[in-house]
Order: structure tokens, then sequence, then C-alpha cells
């Protein structure tokens, strides 16, 4: 099959990984695939369906954490309006500066703990050429 991970895939076994991408439940994915829930069950026990279904999962995701980083810009921009607009009432401005205040804190405290993290891995990856 073009497209897929794996050319071993069935047609039904692909059916069944875009249903569970877009079914809330294994059961109605299934339904949607037009299997037996017990097929489904017998088909997330094969490693090339696993591995297909973790692939176009982690794709989905990837694409997902692209639109909330364009989403994101555009949202402290309406934070950052609302509270420099003096004709905003008060209390609604404070929480607009407090949600810029915390998530810029938050994103601090991340990059610091990666920062620590490349650190850490470049000592030990100098200890280990040492040894």
């Amino acid at each position: 099959m073009a497209g897929n991970e794996n050319d071993s895939l069935t047609t039904k076994q692909v059916k069944f990984i875009d249903a569970m991408l877009t079914e809330p439940t294994i059961e109605k994915a299934c339904e949607k695939a037009g299997i037996a829930r017990a097929t489904g069950h017998k088909y997330l026990n094969i490693a090339a369906v696993r591995k297909t279904l973790r692939i176009k999962q982690d794709e989905m995701m990837d694409k997902t954490t692209q639109m909330l980083y364009l989403a994101s810009s555009n949202a402290v921009s309406v934070l950052n309006d609302i509270m420099m607009d003096s004709k905003v009432n008060p209390f609604i401005r404070t929480q607009a500066a407090k949600a810029i205040l915390e998530q810029s804190y938050k994103t601090h405290e991340i990059f610091g703990v990666v920062r620590q993290i490349e650190e850490l891995r470049l000592e030990i990856e100098e200890v280990s050429k040492g040894n």
C-alpha cells in the first residue's frame, strides 16, 4: 500500500488505523473500519499496525503543535492589546497581564530545564569519551 510505513498492512488494517485516529474508542474505530472488535484488538497486537499507528499519531501531534505555535503568537498579541487598552475593565486587563506573566515564567522555567538537560548530556558525552 503506497503511503504506509509498512507495505505488508492490509486494506482493513489501514482503515482501522485511520479510524483509530478519528474515533474516541477502539470499539467505534472497529465499527468505522467495518471489522469486529476482536479483530481490532488482534490488529493492535501486530507490531506493524502499532508502529504505523504511533507514527501517524506523532504526525498529527506535530501538526497540532505547529498550529499551536502559530496561534500562540496571535494569543499573546490579543492579551497584550487587552492589557494595554485603558478602556478595558481593569480586572480584565489585570487578568491578561497575569496570563502573560504566568506563561512567560513557565516558558523560562522549561527552557532552563532543557538547557540543564543539554549541559548534562554534553557532560555525559565527555565522560564517556574519556573512558
